[in-house]
Order: C-alpha cells, then sequence, then structure tokens
C-alpha cells in the first residue's frame, strides 16, 4: 500500500486567487492572451532601443499632464511641459537630413553616409515621411561633425543637416538655407590669401569654411570657399572685382534658373516669369495706365536674358 500526499481540491476562494496572480504577472489562467506584435518585436530586438527612446520609461500620464477639449470641427488634445520635456529627452543627439535635390531612398543613403560619416562612433537612420530622414548618433560629439563639417554631398547631390528639434514639422518644413561650395574661377593668384578669399565668399553669404587648397595656393584655376546660401533669394553670378568681372559658380547645385536667379526650378518653370505673363494676359482691363506702365511683359523679363555665364560645375 502505497503512502503519499493526497491533492486537495481547490476552493472557489484559492482560484480566485491563483487567477489575479495571472492576471498580475499579465497572464490570464483560463484564456491566456496571445503576444503582440510588438511584445514579440520587443522580445525579439531587446528592450535597449525601446529604452533609449523613451518607450520605456517609469512615467505615467497624469491627469494634469493633458489638456483635452471636444471642440468645434475637430477635437482639441495637448500635453505638458513636463510631459513635453521627458519626450525631448532621448531625442538629444539627433539631426534631420534630406538630399537636395534628388531624392535618395533609405539603402542608397545609409551605404553612403556609412562612406561619408565613416569617422563617427556610430549612427542610426529612422526613415520620415517627404524622403527626410533622421539619424541617431551616439554622443554630442558625432552630432557637431554632421552639422559642422559639411558641406557633405552625397551621389553628386547636396546633403541638408539640421538638428532635430521639437518644432521640426515633417510636412511644413522648408529648406531655405543651405552650406554650398562655391568656386572663383580665373581669379589672380595673388587675391589667394584666406582673408581675401572669405571677404570676397561673404559677397555671396556667411563663409563657414575655406578649402585647404585654395589657402596654401597649391590650385590656381579658382578659389573655393563654403558659404550658406539663402535659397529663397536670388543667387549672385558675378560681382565687380576691382574693375574685372568675376563669376560666381555654384557646385552641386543642378536646379537653377537662369533668369531669375533662384535655386529649384528652371527658367522653363519660373514662377515669376509666369505670374506676370498671367497678370498682363488677364488682368490688364482693371488696370490704370500706371499699373500698365510698371507691368513688364514677359519678353522683356529678367529670366529670358542670359546675363551670365557658366553657373555650376
Amino acid at each position: 500500500m502505497r503512502s503519499g500526499k493526497v491533492a486537495q481540491p481547490l476552493l472557489a476562494g484559492d482560484r480566485s486567487a491563483t487567477k489575479a496572480k495571472f492576471r498580475a504577472q499579465g497572464v490570464d489562467g483560463d484564456n491566456p492572451s496571445p503576444l503582440s506584435f510588438r511584445d514579440v518585436l520587443m522580445d525579439t530586438q531587446g528592450h535597449s532601443e525601446n529604452v533609449s527612446l523613451g518607450r520605456q520609461d517609469d512615467w505615467e500620464l497624469e491627469e494634469e499632464d493633458v489638456t483635452f477639449r471636444e471642440e468645434e470641427p475637430m477635437p482639441y488634445i495637448a500635453f505638458s511641459s513636463r510631459i513635453h520635456d521627458r519626450l525631448v529627452e532621448p531625442w538629444e543627439h539627433f539631426v534631420v537630413v534630406k538630399t537636395l535635390g534628388r531624392n535618395l531612398g533609405y539603402r542608397a543613403l545609409s551605404f553612403r553616409l556609412n562612406k561619408v560619416w565613416s569617422s563617427t562612433t556610430s549612427f542610426d537612420i529612422i526613415d520620415l515621411a517627404n524622403d527626410y530622414f533622421l539619424i541617431r548618433f551616439n554622443n554630442a560629439k558625432d552630432v557637431e561633425f554632421a552639422l559642422m563639417e559639411g558641406p557633405w554631398t552625397v551621389m553628386g547631390q547636396y546633403l541638408s543637416v539640421q538638428k532635430w528639434t521639437p518644432d521640426f514639422d515633417v510636412v511644413n518644413n522648408k529648406i531655405d538655407h543651405i552650406v554650398a561650395w562655391i568656386r572663383l574661377s580665373e581669379m589672380n593668384i595673388h587675391f589667394y590669401h584666406k582673408h581675401i578669399i572669405r571677404r570676397l565668399g561673404q559677397i555671396i553669404g556667411p563663409v563657414v569654411k575655406i578649402d585647404s587648397n585654395t589657402i596654401t595656393a597649391q590650385r590656381g584655376k579658382f578659389a573655393r570657399p563654403a558659404v550658406e546660401l539663402d535659397l529663397q533669394k536670388p543667387l549672385i553670378s558675378q560681382f565687380n572685382l576691382e574693375g574685372r568681372i568675376q563669376k560666381v559658380e555654384y557646385e552641386n547645385l543642378p536646379t537653377i534658373c537662369f533668369g531669375c536667379s533662384k535655386f529649384g526650378h528652371y527658367r522653363e518653370a519660373c514662377p515669376d516669369s509666369a505670374d506676370i505673363t498671367h497678370m498682363a494676359k488677364y488682368d490688364q482691363h482693371s488696370l490704370t495706365e500706371a499699373d500698365k506702365h510698371d507691368i513688364v511683359l514677359t519678353e522683356d523679363l529678367d529670366c529670358q536674358k542670359p546675363k551670365f555665364g557658366s553657373w555650376m560645375d
């Protein structure tokens, strides 16, 4: 005859306690819930990345952190400055990049940036809407390198690099400034001095750096400063240097209007030309004689008259 302990049946209270224990651990004893796709992904990749991006912080939303109103025509919601501070903190070492011209895909950009920024410790790329990309660096030094050591070109396209801020809007953000290389070709060699080159470059825009070959006068075909360009203003194609016309060429800016001198379109699609043509064709009946005198018709527009030579290299 065998002796042993006999299993005692669970009382109703014991069953409730057992269920409560399972629920506390995230599992229902009678109906265990399947893992979600997010849970599986987190379990596969580990938790470190999500922690670094603020996904596993130990804070919770409090009632005073949320402002919600059911307004017309749509509901309104906003979060407190405390929440914004916590949300922004993990994104300190991020920059936003976009190619100026032909858009590149994720893989092409990743491959090229790993070559261009090989001196950085490491970085991750997150693709956004409208051909923007977020670059996550590991430290502030690499962020400064990406922001200050340009201009950067990827497959012949300038790379716009800006520090990420909470105000960045992937829909409405507009690239209106960029650092670009310019060439002052066929300039007399005795002007190849860093103070002179910097002052001449300031005619175009704030000078960020000067090519080392220009400073040492090792190459005399052109001086090469990098300047900050305001893409909303007409680009300068030439200036008078002590009675001699000095031409300005812009590297890797493929879309320049040879009429209005602005970046972003060609002469055939010049908005200045289209606006004035439309006004002259359709609105002259409503204009005074003085207004008509002030209108310059399309055939007399500067954008129809090439007043310069080479713009780009």
